[in-house]
């Protein structure tokens, strides 16, 4: 039995060197990876830390996991294990554009024909020969993601916005001459990060930090203004405790030109017509009850000389209670479409513009003073039914919460904290 215990110990011993030998290595390769050196920011994910840290929460997870779960986690596996792409330790990608959201990555090949197969098996309707005897090959794995890859490199790219092109990508990796590597990057110095996932932008303006454990990430932040903002904050008085989302901004939208763009995409405005009326002022609610309205529906039917016939039908349709608010100006109140997906009824109260799915406004406005001049929380598990396509069906069933706020360390200067449950 003494001896059993020993040979054990000692193999555990083994196991646990070769693990922590393999880690150190796999850590010191990570500044050999390859970023544009036209980068704008940065988003980094530990891969190693994420699956260290997180270990026993996985290996629970194995017996509860649905198909879906199971099937993404094997082809997670296939792809560390078996595709032939070197994965380090952390991952960056990068952007090149602030005004865009795209992100990019660029990946070693370590066996050519391990990679084939693995998008061979998994994205056959997808792949594509661009050049066979270079072996430059790209492959759409949805919407959102795109991929392409040679004897020797894989570049890749993540945009919110869906898009055919791989002209982007083929710049990229036809122009090695253009990467840097991590620690040689330019702009990017003092930014390591021990936290699970960072996002650094080259101005250091604004630096997130994410930590993720079994079923809560908690975020925080720096994010530097180009404008002062002083203490003296107030926000419409909205009744959170029933909401699928609250959302507050009363930072100006070059501060934020994200918002800036989903605003002028939904509403219809353009930069100048937008910049001229808005007030450092908007809110959302999205509430968890619908709405009816009616919708005309129009038809046509052909008389007995072929004549087309146009019919209108009156229909109910169950919508998403939305509000959405500005700060009151005759200019916005102008612009600003009372039809966007679906009908808005629009009333100025006090300095406010309120806009709603429902033909009933509150009858008053109040105000009251916040401390958090950026403020927004989800509740995806009253997520509306009308809006129930993915990815939103998988949060809702995890019963996904998101919460993120902003305080004033100074002027100049915000804290972000917040928060995602699952």
């Amino acid at each position: 039995m003494k001896k059993i215990t020993i040979i054990v110990g000692v193999i555990l011993v083994l196991l646990v060197s070769t693990v922590c030998i393999i880690y150190t290595v796999r850590k010191n390769k990570i500044d050999h990876q390859h970023v544009s050196k036209a980068s704008t920011s940065l988003l980094s994910i530990a891969v190693d830390d994420l699956l260290i840290d997180n270990v026993s929460s996985l290996w629970s997870w194995d017996t509860k996991r649905s198909k879906e779960d199971s099937s993404a986690g094997q082809l997670v596996k296939e792809l560390i294990l078996d595709a032939g792409i070197a994965i380090p330790a952390r991952i960056y990608l990068f952007s090149t554009t602030p005004q865009k959201t795209d992100f990019y990555g660029i990946l070693t090949i370590d066996n050519y024909d391990d990679c084939f197969s693995f998008f061979a098996d998994h994205y056959k309707s997808g792949l594509n020969f661009i050049d066979k005897k270079q072996g430059l090959i790209h492959v759409k794995i949805n919407k959102q993601i795109y991929v392409l890859f040679n004897k020797n490199f894989l570049v890749y790219k993540i945009s919110p916005q869906a898009s055919s092109e791989f002209e982007d990508l083929q710049l990229l990796l036809e122009h090695p001459e253009n990467w840097s590597q991590i620690n040689a990057l330019k702009g990017f110095e003092q930014t390591k990060s021990s936290k699970h996932i960072q996002y650094v932008q080259k101005d250091k303006s604004l630096i997130i930090e994410a930590t993720v454990s079994k079923h809560k990430t908690e975020i925080e932040g720096e994010w530097r203004l180009a404008e002062s903002l002083y203490s003296s904050m107030e926000v419409r008085k909205i009744d959170t405790n029933n909401q699928t989302l609250t959302f507050w901004n009363m930072l100006p939208l070059k501060e934020i030109p994200a918002l800036s763009y989903l605003i002028r995409k939904y509403t219809g405005l353009d930069q100048e017509s937008l910049q001229a009326s808005y007030g450092n002022y908007f809110d959302l609610e999205i509430k968890p009850e619908l709405i009816i309205q009616q919708d005309t529906v129009i038809s046509y039917t052909y008389d007995d000389n072929f004549n087309a016939v146009e019919q209108k039908q009156i229909q109910n349709v169950h919508v998403p209670y939305l509000v959405h608010t500005w700060k009151y100006s005759k200019s916005l109140d102008e612009v600003l479409p009372d039809r966007m997906f679906y009908k808005f009824h629009k009333k100025q109260m006090n300095q406010y513009l309120v806009n709603s799915t429902s033909t009933i406004l509150p009858k008053q406005v109040n105000q009251e003073r916040t401390a958090y001049p950026f403020y927004c929380f989800i509740d995806f598990e009253k997520w509306p039914e009308p809006w129930m396509i993915s990815p939103f069906t998988l949060l809702k069933d995890k019963k996904v919460k998101v919460c993120i706020h902003t305080e004033l360390k100074n002027i100049n200067v915000l804290s972000i904290k917040g928060y995602v449950t699952y």
